[in-house]
């Protein structure tokens, strides 16, 4: 089974429990040609980076990707324990009583006045070992990847849409361009003949062996003539291309460099038609196509 298409954008957020404390975790995803992680974490959750690298690229190929931790707060169910600085509550008490007797106060110094100070009283949350901390946060890992993977995967089915869209569209002005470019053709076809009758009427040859010579002439001018002109092949690749993204799209997998390399035999192909059309109305259409195309070359840069 093939994996499914993914866009390089996305964003999934997911809050639970680790170590005694609520921590959550953000991953965003961005464009970028090759996987470009980045991962931050508080200094406790460290040692388990090398897990979280792993399982972030066991899921993602390509895009700049920022995984992020955030200690929240302690866990409500599971309160760390309390620790008094002694030793500082001694120096501000002593801090207090010299302050009392060089302003000649007398006011009580409370056991609440001290606590209240910074660090006296402070929660220690319990150590965890440097092997415990993967199996603990891999759960929440998992779910934020998930999430992740299906937000990318539902902007890359929009983008699907939209491609298989927009080439539907360029199938439909290759159709138009065929029947346009029959036209073109009968018309060079009638003038050429009638210069050429021209061209007897104002100089006469009598000789027929010569009359026969000068027109299988012309005949062969003419026929290199509708050679440079003819469009037929470049029209016929382009809809080949056209059907090998549809098909490329519907493969899945992570097809986003396989994409842009069609695009470019596409775009290839629309230059040469553009450079071969001697007609208004086909130049015309050849610059919608381009510009569709441009629009699918944005598009594409999203695909994993």
């Amino acid at each position: 089974m093939s994996k499914k298409l993914q866009s390089m954008t996305g964003f999934s957020t997911i809050e639970g429990e680790v170590a005694g404390q609520w921590v959550r975790l953000e991953i965003k995803s961005l464009n970028h040609r090759y996987l470009d992680l980045k991962v931050r974490t508080p200094r406790e959750f460290s040692t388990a980076e090398m897990q979280i690298r792993s399982a972030v690229q066991a899921g993602i190929t390509r895009g700049s990707v920022d995984f992020k931790i955030d200690r929240i707060r302690e866990s409500d169910s599971t309160p760390p324990p309390i620790q008094a600085n002694i030793s500082l509550a001694a120096h501000y008490y002593e801090s207090l009583k010299s302050i009392q007797q060089a302003l000649g106060l007398s006011d009580p110094i409370r056991t609440s006045d001290i606590a209240a100070f910074p660090d006296v009283i402070s929660c220690t949350p319990d150590e965890t070992a440097p092997e415990d901390v993967w199996p603990m946060l891999e759960p929440l890992v998992t779910k934020a990847l998930d999430k992740l993977v299906e937000a990318r995967e539902r902007e890359a089915a929009t983008l699907s849409s939209f491609l298989h869209k927009t080439a539907a569209e360029m199938s439909e002005v290759c159709l138009r361009l065929r029947e346009r470019r029959r036209l073109c053709e009968d018309s060079y076809r009638a003038r050429i003949r009638e210069k050429i009758k021209l061209v007897f009427e104002a100089y006469p040859v009598q000789d027929p062996l010569a009359k026969t010579v000068l027109e299988s002439r012309i005949s062969q001018e003419l026929a290199m003539l509708l050679d440079r002109t003819d469009i037929e092949e470049e029209l016929t690749r382009f809809a080949s291309h056209l059907d090998h993204l549809c098909k490329t799209l519907d493969a899945g997998g992570n097809i986003g460099r396989k994409l842009d390399f069609i695009l470019q035999e596409l775009n290839r192909e629309i230059n040469t038609l553009g450079n071969k059309a001697q007609d208004f109305q086909i130049s015309e259409d050849v610059v919608g196509l381009k510009v569709r195309l441009e629009q699918l070359r944005e598009q594409v840069m999203n695909f994993e």
